[in-house]
């Protein structure tokens, strides 16, 4: 089926070329515009008790959601020139939106050096990060100067850095990997040819994500990681395929032949890869985030254009140029050659154990940080400082104190029936609660403070609550029948993704019920807590949905029962050792000065979830393409090792090289501004360079030479049948890695 396809692709060369090239140009229209129909967030679960909270509080007070602060900085010798443009900025926007938002008064800091003030909207399905940009252009400039921080501004800048990101790492990423490529094939136009199929399965798949970003809910990173994988995967498709077809070419093949071998062989190979790289992608949707759900649909997307145009545009393009693609050598053929690939993997046979022991040690190494792991929701400082709502938030942060900081929120709800009169004792025993810990900063009665004159003291709120007077609580029983909930927002001294502020929280969440009442805790801690324990609860579904269907594919491709489990530990090693780097770098700090972000003690939720499915299918990749040569010439030989050393001999150079191309991708994103981007770039570039130098060269010859024959073992059909003996074909007249 594949030859015909091949063959056809050469057929109608002309025609497929052209089809693809109104498609690319179609698709250019629509994908610059994916980031509009991206959205922020995704780190909420529908029916969690942060959520009950929140709606709690906004069906009993119409309570609406903080949306933007606004922060101005003010010299010491303009505070009046200061005020009027606080207070310009608050009328402009409420003749520009009305009743869409509301602005609180202007008010100083205590220090009388900054002036805040709040912007408040009801839930937007954007978060309200479309008010973002014209709320930008009404900020004072200059000496007397306006920030727009807060969670909107925030998803706002992510989407505008994320773009930014794409374009700098697209420039920088394709001219380095064209190096990389100019190594591997020495001539120019071979080089060429994989880094133009990247840009075309990216670009057409972000237009797909286009559409679908209008019916579904896809994420802000989608952008960046579709791009990431996408240029990644396709590059490494194509790369195989055109060093197949040359390999044909050198062997005398006429070009319709030479098409057709290669979709054949190295077809077959990328077609496995795609299944289990979207195996992978699909894991994602599993997971119940609908943040997860969108990258996992992103992924497969890509990677089915990524298959799609090494299977068709690719042929059809080898097929008009010819030998014409061995054009403009600029590396001596002499140099691309080297049998130092069969002499590692020899010498590794002959001490598998100790191979497998060293190699063990050095990956448990690299992944030792990952058994330490802490996982939380990015908050401002998932942006770099220089950007406008990361330095106004930090600005807020300098003046306000833990006042800037996102509260836990007590919601105390009393239950229909329950006599008004035990309300003001139930306050009494949950202040109580509250303040039996020493993180507890202050407390408010509001969610949002615009001060820190507006907390009080445990002591001073359980003494004025105790000792009420009659009018004093005659009207805290009004209050409280008019509504039936109450609100203590809790302002702590750590952070509200530190492990203080998570531990304060399950205490508040474990302590005994009160009879008639429901207690809720809410707030950005509460919310983190609960979107972690939905997701890791999921995680072992995801897992296992993950290895058995790649098992499954791996068995059917390979027809043994011993090699797939081996692949699945290979994998567990590689995801092990990107877990270690990412927590080593980003959670410890270690590398904060060199890829320039703040460490706020933990990775990104999503990010081990995300890397075990792509890890999972990128893995895998490079086992199908070493496993489908050294599969082939054991049937040749019905030698074992053998197999091994000339599986490897032809693979090694060509798997490696991929992989160089693959970590040149994966790293320039570790640079990327947005945190997330950085750890998942960085996870991917190490785990990559862990799984094509010591797995792929060391650890996996080292074990197919202890299992032996029974490397190719299966029920029923017990060994395969060998279809003839002779000497290994180091030339690879039909490998699908070559």
């Amino acid at each position: 089926m594949l030859q015909q396809l091949g063959r056809f692709m050469y057929r109608s060369r002309w025609t497929v070329v052209a089809v693809w090239i109104a498609v690319f140009g179609l698709a250019s229209i629509f994908a610059p515009r994916v980031s509009g129909v991206l959205r922020g967030g995704g780190y909420t679960i529908g029916n969690s008790e942060s959520i009950v909270a929140y709606n709690t509080l906004h069906d009993a007070y119409g309570y609406r959601a903080l949306t933007f602060s606004v922060a101005i900085t003010v010299p010491p010798s303009q505070a009046h020139a200061g005020m009027a443009a606080a207070r310009r900025f608050r009328r402009l926007t409420l003749e520009r939106f009305g009743r869409t938002l509301s602005v609180s008064e202007p008010v100083w800091t205590p220090d009388h050096a900054v002036i805040l003030e709040r912007i408040y909207s009801a839930p937007q399905d954007d978060f309200g990060a479309s008010f973002a940009a014209p709320l930008q252009t009404l900020l004072p400039q200059g000496p007397v100067r306006g920030y727009l921080t807060g969670p909107s501004a925030i998803f706002h800048d992510m989407e505008t850095v994320s773009d930014g990101d794409l374009r700098r790492v697209e420039i920088v990423t394709l001219p380095i990997a064209l190096i990389v490529l100019l190594l591997i094939f020495g001539s120019v136009v071979a080089s060429l040819t994989p880094v133009l199929m990247a840009p075309v399965a990216v670009t057409i798949a972000l237009a797909v994500i286009y559409f679908l970003g209008h019916r579904i809910d896809m994420s802000i990173f989608v952008l960046n990681t579709t791009s990431m994988l996408g240029l990644g995967v396709a590059i490494d498709y194509s790369l195989f395929m055109v060093n197949r077809f040359r390999s044909e070419l050198s062997l005398g093949r006429d070009l319709e032949t030479a098409v057709g071998n290669t979709v054949t062989t190295s077809g077959r190979a990328i077609l496995v890869s795609a299944v289990v790289v979207s195996v992978g992608f699909f894991g994602l949707t599993l997971s119940g985030v609908s943040m997860l759900r969108s990258l996992g649909i992103g992924g497969s997307i890509v990677t089915i254009f990524s298959l799609l145009t090494a299977l068709t545009l690719l042929p059809a393009l080898l097929g008009i140029m010819g030998e014409r693609i061995n054009l403009l050598p600029v590396v001596p053929s002499r140099f691309q050659r080297s049998h130092v690939w069969r002499d590692i993997a020899l010498r590794v046979m002959r001490r598998p154990v100790r191979i497998i022991a060293v190699v063990s040690i050095v990956i448990v190494i690299v992944a030792w940080p990952a058994f330490h792991l802490r996982v939380g929701i990015p908050g401002p400082e998932i942006l770099p400082s220089s950007v406008n709502s990361r330095a106004g938030n930090d600005i807020l942060g300098q003046h306000l104190g833990v006042v800037n900081r996102s509260p836990v929120l007590v919601v105390v709800q009393r239950h229909a029936g329950t006599p008004i009169s035990t309300y003001q004792s139930t306050i009494f025993a949950v202040l109580d609660r509250i303040c039996t810990s020493p993180e507890v900063a202050g407390i408010a009665a509001i969610p949002v403070p615009d001060s820190p004159s507006a907390l009080h003291s445990c002591d001073s709120a359980l003494a004025a609550s105790q000792n009420a007077s009659s009018a004093q609580r005659a009207q805290f029983q009004l209050q409280a029948a008019k509504h039936r909930v109450g609100l203590v927002s809790v302002f702590l001294k750590s952070g509200p993704s530190s492990a203080a502020a998570e531990h304060y929280v399950t205490s508040l969440r474990n302590a005994p019920s009160i009879p008639g009442y429901s207690i809720l805790i809410g707030g950005q801690t509460a919310g983190q807590m609960d979107f972690d324990h939905y997701l890791y609860s999921r995680f072992p579904l995801v897992i296992g949905f993950v290895t058995l269907i790649i098992y499954l594919v791996l068995l059917i491709a390979f027809r043994s029962v011993l090699l797939p489990l081996k692949a699945i530990l290979m994998n567990v090693f590689s995801v092990l050792a990107a877990y270690g780097a990412v927590v080593f770098a980003f959670q410890d700090g270690h590398l904060a000065r060199l890829l320039d972000f703040t460490s706020v003690g933990n990775v990104d939720s999503i990010v081990p979830v995300f890397l075990f499915c792509v890890l999972f299918g990128i893995s895998t990749d490079y086992e199908v393409f070493l496993l489908t040569r050294v599969q082939e010439e054991y049937r040749i030989t019905g030698n074992n090792e053998e197999s091994v050393a000339a599986g490897l001999a032809v693979t090694g150079r060509i798997i490696t090289s991929a992989a160089a191309v693959m970590m040149v991708v994966f790293g320039a994103f570790a640079f990327a501004r947005l945190v997330v981007i950085k750890q998942v770039g960085l996870g991917l570039a190490i785990a990559v360079l862990v799984d094509a130098t010591l797995i792929r060269v060391l650890l996996v010859p080292a074990t197919m030479r202890l299992l032996g024959r029974w490397n190719w073992w299966l029920p029923i059909r017990g060994f395969p049948r060998l279809e003839g003996r002779g000497e290994p074909s180091l030339r690879g007249k039909s490998p699908a890695a070559e």
